[in-house]
Order: C-alpha cells, then sequence, then structure tokens
C-alpha cells in the first residue's frame, strides 16, 4: 500500500475472496512460478542501492519476529506487477520445527537484517529451529532463542553466518513477573543493530501532481501553493479517486463489477453481479480507552475506527446528507475527493446507497500534512483493470468540485479554523 501500491497481489501465496455468494469472485492463489512471502517486518533500505528494501518474512507468531531474509526491489517508477521478493536465505529459515527436524538447507532463524554501507550485512541470528519458548521454568528460564549480531557472507547461492560480532554479553539479572522472582544467567539478546557513519541529509522528495489533477486546480482557478499552505496550517490532506469503478485486473477477491448509477461502470468480461456504488465512507483510528468505561478506565489505549470526525476535516468537505456518517458522494464520472486528517492513520471502502459496504479496503493508512494524494482507482491499477482497460486518466469531477467549495469559501474564513484545537 505504499511502496510503488505494491500487496498482497504481488507478495502474497494465497487469501479468500470477500464474500461467498457472488460466484465472479475467486480465492487468490499466486503463480506458483513467483517467489512469495507472508510478512515483511524490520524494513530497511539497502545504502548501496537506493530502493532496495531488506526486511523479514516470519510468522505471525512463534518465532519472535525472526525468520526469512528477503530483499525487495521496489525504486520509483517500478511497477509493482514487477517486484517480487528475492530470498537471501532459504525459504525454510521462514518456518519452525517443533520435531527439530528442519531441511537439510535450514541455517537458523534471522532478525533486523542490516546492509551495511561497503556493501556487507550483519543480521540477529539464532540456529535454533523450534518454535520460541522457555525450556527451563518461571522462575529460572532457558530460552530456546539467543540472539548473536552476526556477519553474514554468501553460502550455496544463500547469506549464512559467517562470524559473530561480539564475544557475547552475559549477565546475571533477576525481576518479579509480576509476583514470581525471575532469576537468569547467561548471554543476553543483541538485536536492533544500527550503523553509525557520516553522510549527508538526503534530498528533499519533490512535490508534483500528476497531469489530471493540475487540470483541476487549473479549471478552478486555484493557486495550489496557496491551497497546501492551507492543508499544512490546518493538519489536513485531500485524497483523489478518479474512478472508483476500475479495480486491478489481480484482484478478484472483492467485488469488481462496479457501477455508479447513471454514471461510470467498469464490468469485466463474461460478466458477473454488478454492484451499485454511490458513497465513499472514511473512518479515522482513534487511540480509546476500550476497558472500564468513563468513570474507571484501564489503562492502555486501542486503535479503534471511528467514523471520520474531524471537525477542520469535516466542515471543509462536500456536504453528503444522503451518504453514511463520514462519507464523500461518488461523482458520475467514478471520481471521489475528501479533506482528510494528515498524520493519523485512516481507512475507507464504497457503499451502495443505503450505506451498506460493497468495497471494503481494510488498511490503516497515513498523509502528511499538505499532501495531495491522487489514485486512479480503488484498487489502483499496476497495468489493466478488470475490464483490460489503462488506469483512468480522467480529471475527477470531485476535485473540481471540492476546490470550488473551497475557493468560494474564502481564504479568510478558511484560514480562521486553523487554530482550533486538534
Amino acid at each position: 500500500e505504499t511502496l510503488n501500491h505494491v500487496g498482497r497481489h504481488e507478495l502474497h501465496s494465497y487469501f479468500d475472496r470477500s464474500f461467498n455468494d457472488d460466484p465472479a469472485l475467486h480465492e487468490f492463489i499466486a503463480d506458483p512460478s513467483r517467489s512469495t512471502i507472508e510478512n515483511m517486518l524490520e524494513l530497511r533500505e539497502d545504502p548501496s542501492v537506493p530502493g532496495r528494501y531488506i526486511g523479514i518474512d516470519a510468522p505471525e507468531f512463534y518465532t519472535q519476529a525472526s525468520g526469512q531474509i528477503i530483499r525487495l526491489d521496489g525504486a520509483p517508477g517500478v511497477n509493482a506487477a514487477t517486484m517480487e521478493p528475492v530470498y537471501q536465505t532459504p525459504r525454510s529459515t521462514a518456518s519452525y520445527y517443533d520435531d527439530n527436524m528442519p531441511p537439510p538447507d535450514f541455517t537458523g532463524h534471522y532478525r533486523n537484517p542490516l546492509p551495511l554501507a561497503d556493501g556487507r550485512m550483519i543480521a540477529a541470528h539464532t540456529p535454533e529451529a523450534r518454535s520460541a519458548g522457555n525450556d527451563g521454568t518461571r522462575s529460572n528460564p532457558v530460552p530456546r532463542y539467543i540472539f548473536r549480531l552476526k556477519r553474514l557472507a554468501p553460502s550455496a547461492g544463500y547469506l549464512a553466518p559467517a562470524e559473530d560480532l561480539t564475544g557475547g554479553i552475559v549477565k546475571t539479572i533477576s525481576y518479579w513477573d509480576p509476583d514470581v522472582l525471575v532469576s537468569y544467567s547467561g548471554p543476553l539478546w543483541e538485536i536492533s543493530p544500527v550503523e553509525v557513519r557520516a553522510r549527508s541529509a538526503p534530498a528533499t522528495t519533490g512535490f508534483s501532481l500528476q497531469q489530471p489533477e493540475q487540470q483541476a486546480f487549473t479549471d478552478e482557478n486555484v493557486d495550489l501553493d496557496l491551497f497546501r499552505t492551507y492543508l499544512r496550517s490546518n493538519g489536513l490532506a485531500v485524497l483523489v479517486m478518479r474512478n472508483v469503478t476500475s479495480r486491478d485486473s489481480a484482484d478478484q477477491q472483492q467485488p469488481y463489477d462496479l457501477r455508479v448509477p447513471g454514471g461510470a461502470e467498469t464490468v469485466a468480461p463474461g460478466g458477473g453481479l454488478v454492484y451499485d456504488i454511490v458513497h465513499m465512507q472514511f473512518f479515522e483510528g482513534d487511540q480509546i480507552r476500550g476497558l472500564g468505561g468513563y468513570t474507571t478506565p484501564s489503562p492502555g489505549r486501542r486503535m479503534l475506527a471511528q467514523v471520520l470526525h474531524d471537525p477542520v476535516a469535516v466542515a471543509a468537505n462536500l456536504p453528503n446528507p444522503s451518504g453514511p456518517a463520514g462519507s464523500a458522494p461518488i461523482f458520475a464520472d467514478g471520481s471521489v475527493a475528501m479533506f482528510v486528517p494528515a498524520s493519523r492513520p485512516l481507512a475507507w471502502h464504497s457503499t451502495s446507497a443505503d450505506g451498506t459496504p460493497v468495497v471494503r479496503e481494510r488498511y490503516w493508512i497515513s498523509f502528511p500534512p499538505g499532501d495531495v494524494r491522487a489514485c486512479d482507482g480503488c484498487h489502483g491499477v499496476n497495468q489493466l483493470n478488470q475490464a483490460g482497460e489503462p488506469p483512468a486518466t480522467n480529471t475527477a469531477l470531485a476535485l473540481r468540485a471540492l476546490l470550488a467549495r473551497w475557493r468560494d469559501r474564502g481564504v479568510d474564513l478558511i484560514f480562521a479554523n486553523s487554530m482550533e484545537p486538534r
């Protein structure tokens, strides 16, 4: 979702369809000739190859976030459809073996890979094949996993541990958990390495609009720099979707034959159920105390999806009285435009006229203040959409309407909101 729009269709091996009553929807099974991963954790960019990312594919549980070292090449401009994980250690290192009988090529579990500026690689490593566990007792633990920082070197076509970076950090410690005194004497974990070196500050990434969005600003006579200053002053970003009836051809797990009543529609050859979409509903992630109620709340907060309620964003957006709370209208050309709070997790889904969700996008995505972010569809198109067409290039009617509302309200009135508590 964040690196060239690469996601589960390019990286995963399997996931199910969202509905079971539409025969046009299919479970996703990856091309067996492609390399796949389950997760991508502990990401680092290679300082010697910009756009190359090194990370860990590990199970969701049981291995202390350790597993296989993988690589993903995603420099700006690389199409997500062509991005494929490259295994840096054997695939067997992504799993655990509680029978303690791993495959012959298993070389251990890895964490926190760190590519160095001189081309070398170091990582935290344990030779343990089983899942993480305590082979001792609660009060006198004997941990299975002891991570040590090691230099890696080529071996049998992969990277493998070559040498320890330290002689080990051995300590005797004790602590309460919570009413049992725990005592441990032995090596401590060595994880999360960093390289300390002199380097120049990277240049700030330039901001530019693509032609369809720039045309909307021109058509509505809105100064882009002034508009972005307003966004930054009010902690806002703007999202633009050119045609939300258009979806990437690989995504046949969510409804993909979509129509705006009386407007745009995109239907795959062969035909299936056609879904009418009328609104796009937005949610913001709020940290909410989930237990104990208002009078005696328990410690800690939970990230919970709440209908978009940011007061500045709500006031600036186009009214949508017929839609569900926190929603924007889908225009006849399939476009959507929305002011959203910046630096806050956001999610959204399209809905039918009565507010029933149709295409459910369940990702948290955030945007910096002043950002004007546009995508061609929802799910965006890598190469061709479900009807075999290229990505949408229309100038969104929704963006023109949003800009016209902003322009006509008057800059002085809009900036008056910028000092309100956030």
